[in-house]
């Protein structure tokens, strides 16, 4: 039984009235996802402004992303899509494999503790996922994954300065049938998913879906040569949806039981450096690392997920309430000097909850006015309890460090458009939020007399620091603009927009004054694009040119001293501005056949960095990094790709080829040498058959074609080594698919 706090309760009242309404008229059926076209390219429905619109016509930059077309690619995780997506980087942290980096247009975060906050929200199904861990999703069973580049904070809050990737499951059809796909490729991965789709009764239906992928990791222990970071992840999902007359509602359950390796970064270290060690620091690419015997190898998740989404059709527009309950619980033991040396290990025990509430109406005023308003309610809490076995910088030397967070906020929010003529159309949006953080952290010293550092070691008292907050913040966003609809297939617009990115209170400590708190920062945006379809729909381009300007940036500090003690604080010390375009291309020349490319670029630098390093002696010394790259902001992106599919005996033979192309970029935001991830060439393919009336498919795929070795993340830490993330090398397998 789920149990909420008391201060979260009225925000569920809007339920009752909403589920007490009465209801008249036949329930809409769901949007389909991609509209099938005899020739040309086809029509893709997506929900970027909360309701059902044509791509095309959608005034913002969205790549959209069909089920059907990620299945036929073989893109089975969000972390698939890195590198193709134009201006869009998607890794994970060193330390911190279940943790997601988002970066779009240049604007990301650094640190994966959860006090870090967002700039581009994961929102599934209506609901946000409050923080970067458990947001590298599987992309099996959806109906398309949007990815809205730019701020979108008038419809979807706080933190989506960078934008937002907004996932759509499939829902339940109410007629009996489904799908399933075996997948077996090397490093012994093996993907096993269902989904089944049954009817309960007359205006009742209801669905389940499993979810499993495991595989034995791309890396071996330097010790005994054994198989690491291995992959275990089972996810169940069921659903109930009632719909009658002008009322639906759809309930859905999750529950993801991780049961993954320790983490696989690994260190790059030379002579003089702490974590030097010969043979074992130097050759990254050779995908071996060190794993020490006396800790567990392992990175345990488990994720409770509760959703009611209500829609009805009333009399004063379509009414809409989400309401959402998460939680997840995370283990994980990380060996993070990378070698057979016990020098810098942490155990992370994490368990965060979060609770959220949105009512939206969407009105038509007359024939020439929508309003879309409402109010939205978050709360979320968490606790980190991590332990720092500290060997490498003295002998038995432990640190341990707590943080625990609590956040709530609420807000209303309105956009309106109008057509001042039947082409020209103006829209305008705002939101207020109110929110308050409270905040302890905590930070000690511990020695173990034997040399040898345990969690758990008794610290020593007069070393225990415990820095404490609370604060609250009122913040706007807005936006304003205006698109001219020249004929049915082109479309120009241009918008201004405000976003903001929470306060909050640094969790990760060495002296008090580290928590904070730093205040919000603030991203205003220039945006204008075209979108066509040329050539009777033979061609689609879009493109899009942005401008960016960052104030009051919130900038992470990381600080290792010489006595291993370890702060992320983070100050509003940056201003920073970012500029670029986008263009994404689509043709169809010929029947069964679809090209598709894309080319960005990114100019993102800050203006203004004024911080501290670590200096002779363990002295903070200020410096200025004004003029450096912002990190994840490669100059160039680009892709280019074919899908065709042609007549093969009594079926059809579908063949995927993309090739992504991105330049150099800076993981940290020092700039140095050591920091700079090098270009990145990657091609994957993939190729199925099956009969036209069998309902099944066999095919096979490679991710990674020749092997590319590249790194995803580069962190130096001074006087000690640069810690560094691999991109997957060559993976490649047979799939079997029968839909019924």
């Amino acid at each position: 039984m789920i149990r909420l706090n008391s201060r979260i309760a009225p925000g569920g009242l809007s339920l009752v009235a909403l589920a007490l309404a009465s209801v008249q008229a036949h329930a809409e059926d769901a949007a389909p996802t991609e509209t099938a076209a005899p020739e040309g390219v086809g029509e893709i429905i997506v929900t970027a402004q909360k309701q059902s619109q044509n791509l095309q016509n959608v005034p913002i930059a969205v790549t959209a992303l069909t089920g059907d077309g990620l299945k036929q690619a073989q893109v089975r995780n969000i972390s698939d899509l890195t590198n193709s997506l134009p201006n869009v980087q998607i890794n994970s942290f060193s330390n911190s494999p279940d943790s997601a980096v988002f970066t779009i247009r240049g604007v990301g975060v650094n640190d994966a503790d959860p006090y870090v906050g967002t700039t581009v929200s994961v929102v599934v199904d209506g609901v946000v996922v409050g923080v970067n861990t458990a947001a590298l999703l599987s992309l099996f069973d959806l109906e398309r994954v949007e990815v809205l580049r730019g701020p979108q904070g008038t419809l979807f809050g706080a933190n989506t300065t960078g934008g937002v990737i907004n996932v759509v499951t499939k829902q339940p059809t109410g007629k009996a049938g489904g799908e399933a796909q075996v997948v077996y490729g090397n490093y012994n991965q093996i993907e096993a998913d269902v989904a089944l789709n049954f009817p309960i009764a007359e205006n009742l239906a209801g669905k389940i879906s499993v979810m499993h992928n495991s595989n034995d990791g791309f890396f071996r222990n330097t010790a005994d040569n054994r198989r690491i970071g291995r992959r275990n992840v089972t996810q169940l999902r069921g659903y109930l949806k009632y719909g009658a007359g002008s009322y639906d509602g759809t309930l859905i359950g999750e529950y993801v039981k991780s049961r993954n390796g320790s983490q696989t970064g690994v260190v790059i270290a030379g002579p003089g450096e702490l974590f030097y060690t010969p043979g074992q620091t130097t050759d990254p690419f050779s995908f071996r690392r060190g794993l020490t015997d006396d800790q567990p190898d392992y990175n345990n998740r488990d994720t409770y997920a509760l959703t009611l989404t209500q829609n009805l059709d009333s009399g004063i527009g379509k009414i809409t309430s989400i309401t959402a309950y998460r939680k997840y619980d995370s283990d994980l033991y990380s060996d993070d000097d990378g070698t057979t040396r016990a020098l810098l290990q942490t155990r992370r025990q994490t368990h965060h909850k979060q609770f959220s509430q949105e009512l939206r109406d969407l009105v038509q005023i007359g024939g020439s006015t929508q309003l879309i308003f409402g109010g939205y309610y978050f709360w979320q809490k968490y606790f980190l309890d991590q332990g720092g076995r500290l060997d490498g910088f003295a002998p038995g030397l432990t640190q341990p460090q707590t943080q625990d967070q609590r956040n709530w906020s609420i807000s209303g929010f309105a956009q309106l458009y109008h057509n001042i003529t039947p082409q020209l159309r103006v829209q305008a949006g705002i939101r207020y939020s109110h929110e308050k953080t409270e905040a302890v952290s905590t930070t000690a010293i511990g020695i173990n007399p034997s040399g040898k550092a345990q969690y758990g070691d008794p610290i020593i008292p007069a070393t225990l620091i415990r820095a404490a907050g609370s604060k609250s913040w009122n913040n706007t966003g807005w936006k304003i603009g205006l698109d001219f609809q020249a004929d049915r297939n082109l479309l120009l617009y241009g918008y201004y927009a405000r976003g903001f990115k929470s306060g909050g209170f640094t969790g990760r400590i060495a002296v008090a004054e580290d928590i904070g708190p730093f205040n919000p920062e603030k991203l205003d945006t220039y945006e204008v694009g075209i979108k066509s379809d040329l050539l009777d729909r033979r061609l689609r381009l879009n493109l899009a040119a942005f401008y960016n300007k960052y104030r009051n940036m919130q900038v992470v500090q990381n600080i290792t001293y010489p006595s291993g003690a370890n702060s992320a604080s983070i100050a509003n010390a940056g201003r920073a501005e970012t500029k670029g375009f986008e263009l994404e291309v689509t043709a169809a020349p010929t029947h069964g056949l679809t090209l598709t490319g894309s080319i960005a670029y990114l100019d993102a630098k800050y203006k203004q960095y004024d911080t501290r390093i670590l200096g002779a002696g363990g002295v903070l010394v200020p410096v200025s990094y004004a003029g450096n790259s912002l990190m994840n902001a490669p100059k160039w992106s680009t892709s280019a790709g074919f899908n065709w599919i042609v007549p093969v005996g009594k079926g059809s033979l579908t063949t995927n080829a993309q090739y992504s192309y991105t330049a150099s970029k800076y993981t940290g935001y020092t700039n140095l040498p050591v920091e700079r991830v090098g270009a990145v060439n990657l091609v994957n393919a993939s190729m199925s058959w099956g009969p036209d009336d069998g309902g099944w498919k066999l095919g096979v795929y490679a991710r990674n074609l020749f092997d590319e070795k590249y790194f995803n993340q580069k962190l130096a830490l001074a006087g000690i080594g640069t810690l560094a993330s691999l991109g997957a090398p060559r993976e490649f397998g047979a799939t079997f698919s029968y839909g019924f």
